[in-house]
């Protein structure tokens, strides 16, 4: 007697793409869950304007950003009032400038002083920081950003920091000064 193979059944899928129907649900979920949500939402909700930063000193603790809740379309006075100008800079005469030396290259805050007293700042002493391994960076008191601002466009100095509260640093900056260059090494 000849026997022969069994044939599998005709609805047998075990070799046709498994991963086929888990993926299609998981399509069908997420485009349902957008549509669903979609619809539930509509254009109704609340919508949330910040004001316009202000820059900031060091005083402020939320940046400056006040958010705003409104319905659509409706406008409030952060988002159509442009931010009042920044305040000019002060005079370069008004600006207690000093610049300390944080590398080893002896004479450098001088010649940085000399050419900051050619512009126009008034006696600007000078002395050296702590060693300094990154470039340049101008530093400011508090309220003090605006004429911190002016020296670093006058002497093309990239960085302007607040002032660290103590350190090294600290130690080492004329108790006159509001903004304080520390030059580092190029």
């Amino acid at each position: 007697m000849t026997t022969s193979p069994p044939t599998p059944p005709a609805d047998d899928h075990s070799g046709a793409r498994p991963w086929l129907r888990p993926v299609a649900l998981v399509a069908s979920c997420l485009v349902i869950g957008f549509v669903g949500g979609w619809i539930v939402r509509g254009d109704d909700g609340p919508v949330t304007v910040l004001a316009p930063a202000q820059p900031d000193d060091g005083a402020s603790a939320d940046g400056g950003a006040t958010p705003t809740t409104t319905a659509p379309g409706a406008t409030t006075a952060a988002a159509t009032t442009e931010a009042p100008p920044p305040e000019p800079p002060p005079d370069r005469a008004d600006i207690a400038l000093a610049v300390l030396n944080g590398t080893g290259e002896a004479g450098l805050a001088a010649s940085t002083a000399g050419q900051a007293e050619s512009l126009g700042y008034v006696a600007v002493p000078t002395g050296n920081a702590p060693s300094q391994t990154g470039a340049d960076v101008v530093y400011f008191r508090s309220g003090q950003r605006p004429a911190a601002r002016r020296v670093a466009r006058d002497l093309q100095i990239d960085a302007v920091r607040p002032l660290p509260g103590g350190g090294a640093l600290g130690d080492e900056l004329p108790e006159t000064a509001d903004v304080v260059v520390v030059l580092g090494p190029e």
